[in-house]
């Protein structure tokens, strides 16, 4: 009744689809085609580590660590804190009870107020003493993909051998993920989730910039080095906590500096959605990879790219707060513009647009 079950992300879409052709299932990604018409390549803020060898990621939930919690811990102090215990308190320990309807409250705590406090319990500790993050690791050497589990060993499967979907989370606005599934061998039934850390409601077309910079590190020849310095900043995570200071960044983290007429109305709850994260992570282990998947993905000594959280910019808060100075903007834009546009042309090079046969039948008749 009251063993908690862990907010493990490899669990979070069981019931969501169970076949690769369940309706949930709205697109399926082709791992060895590119997409020559996107205009950007992103990782969206979700990674670890890059190098030659392995790309290290965060999990589907890691920017929403927190927020659940501060949530249910809410619910929990009203229903079992205030119209529970508190009146228990009031009445058997400080004598204020000799009025009080006790066959009603028994009633009311019976069907209403010990069930969702019971609910709000499971809720609150879902995040606690478990893992600050389940992270990813793509080898683009072995070509395998390593997902780091509660309570189970780490999942290891060819790269190969993974479909990848876009799957709706439902809500009102809709938004959209990516979740990389491993088959049975009818090729229909889903095995293994792995879902990666992505999620927007501004469209499904936003999900290809995320899936082609997954895609071009695993498949694209020479193009690691330009994923690489599209990314702004690597997360801190790596063999420690994340702190306090840049938990509260991260969750606050805006594009341009229009976001700040979003933010600072949320402010207060963000602040305490950053303490609530803090102490989650407090109670929580930092995941450690198997000595035979550290070996597997070890770079090479002279690795010309091998990209972490030691190389971030100094200051990092102003990219992710969007005040960087002109200078500084202009110097991080044009990198990163120009390595994305760099992997656009070979994109387009490599796999140039098909001509529709609806524009085909229109030329042949206007000849």
């Amino acid at each position: 009744m009251f063993k908690r079950i862990p907010l493990d992300p490899s669990r979070m879409y069981m019931n969501t689809f169970t076949r690769i052709s369940d309706k949930a299932v709205l697109q399926r990604y082709s791992r060895k085609k590119g997409n020559s018409g996107v205009t950007a390549v992103s990782a969206m803020d979700s990674v670890i580590r890059i190098n030659s060898t392995c790309l290290e990621l965060v999990d589907r939930l890691y920017f929403s660590r927190g927020s659940g919690t501060l949530i249910a811990s809410f619910f929990f102090s009203l229903f079992f804190g205030v119209c529970f215990l508190w009146l228990v308190l009031k009445a058997f320990f400080w004598g204020q009870g000799e009025n009080t309807p006790w066959g009603v409250l028994s009633i009311i705590w019976i069907i209403f107020v010990l069930p969702l406090s019971w609910l709000s319990y499971k809720f609150l500790v879902l995040e606690v003493f478990n893992y600050t993050h389940y992270p990813i690791r793509f080898n683009r050497k072995n070509k395998t993909v390593y997902l780091f589990r509660n309570g189970k060993p780490v999942l290891a499967v060819p790269w190969n051998d993974l479909e990848f979907v876009r799957i709706s989370n439902g809500g009102k606005p809709e938004s959209w993920s990516i979740v990389g599934c491993t088959l049975a061998d009818d090729g229909e039934t889903v095995i293994h989730y792995i879902p990666l850390p992505v999620s927007n409601n501004w469209g499904p077309e936003y999900l290809e910039v995320y899936w082609e910079y997954i895609r071009c590190y695993m498949e694209e020849d020479d193009c690691v080095a330009d994923l690489a310095d599209i990314v702004t900043y690597c997360l801190p995570v790596e063999k420690q906590k994340e702190g306090w200071f840049f938990g509260l960044l991260y969750i606050s983290k805006m594009t341009s500096r229009l976001g700040w007429l979003v933010n600072l109305p949320l402010f207060p709850f963000v602040f305490l959605v950053s303490i609530t994260r803090w102490l989650v992570m407090l109670t929580c282990r930092v995941p450690v990879w198997p000595s035979e998947v550290e070996e597997a993905c070890r770079p090479d000594e002279n690795d010309p790219v091998n990209k972490g959280a030691e190389h971030n910019p100094p200051q990092v808060w102003r990219p992710m707060l969007a005040v960087q100075g002109k200078k500084r903007y202009e110097e991080n834009y044009a990198r990163e513009r120009g390595a994305m546009d760099r992997i656009i042309a070979r994109l387009k090079a490599k796999y140039p647009p098909s001509v529709q046969p609806e524009k085909r039948r229109e030329k042949r008749k206007h000849v």
